[in-house]
């Protein structure tokens, strides 16, 4: 196996410096990078090959599923093991929904830790890892943590929908004359449309106005059933 680059992804730095001392005695099978916030990391996976992301789903400022839906996005080739003490189900499903390798419950042995590693490195490395993303199960990642992110969406016959979405409220959508709750409703009910999500920066938004996404989602999906 070829030497992999590894990115590690963590706020506390105590933590990161123990995953370097434990991970030298495997240098020749993983070169590791570490950095503490999701700017850096995207910095890093601009500049450098990077094979591998372990990242904390707790990061300061935003979480390992941001940073999950960045790599999906702009480095498909990227594969992203997530950890964390409080992993819910729910969290833990939407997490392998958007594309996740592997999730670890924190704290993890290092030979957990390998293991992983092991059996993600011993697949086809020229395979593309992500798969598309569906857009209800886009919707329930987002709307679960809290994310502030427009989606621009297009149907086979090159019609537009957008669905703008803050702090996981539905801020607006609209698609084919509807809107709200109606325009969601038809979206999901398109065949492979393409999606393309923009994340937005959220820090200055206090209190924004509209309904959870959860249970806008819940609302089109019970239609949906009804036709």
């Amino acid at each position: 196996m070829d030497r992999k680059n590894i990115l590690i992804v963590d706020r506390d730095k105590e933590f990161l410096r123990y995953l370097r001392e434990e991970l030298q005695p495997y240098d020749n099978l993983y070169q590791t990078a570490f950095t503490t916030t999701t700017t850096k990391a995207e910095t890093i996976l601009q500049k450098f090959p990077v094979n591998l992301v372990l990242a904390n789903i707790h990061l300061a400022g935003e979480s390992g599923i941001d940073l999950l839906l960045t790599i999906r996005r702009r480095f498909s080739n990227t594969r992203v093991v997530l950890y964390g003490a409080e992993f819910p189900e729910e969290l833990k499903r939407a997490a392998y929904y958007s594309g996740v390798a592997a999730v670890l419950n924190d704290p993890f042995t290092i030979i957990e830790l390998l293991k992983v590693l092991s059996t993600l490195f011993s697949k086809d490395s020229e395979e593309t890892f992500f798969e598309s993303l569906q857009l209800p199960d886009l919707l329930q990642l987002i709307g679960m943590g809290n994310h502030s992110t427009d989606i621009h969406l297009v149907d086979q016959q090159n019609q537009p929908g957008t669905i703008r979405i803050r702090q996981g409220r539905l801020l607006e959508a609209e698609a084919a004359g509807r809107h709200g709750v109606d325009a969601v409703t038809y979206m999901l009910s398109l065949k492979n449309p393409t999606i393309e999500t923009v994340k937005v920066d959220s820090s200055q938004i206090e209190n924004p106005s509209g309904e959870r996404l959860t249970d806008v989602l819940l609302r089109a999906v019970t239609q949906l059933d009804e036709r």
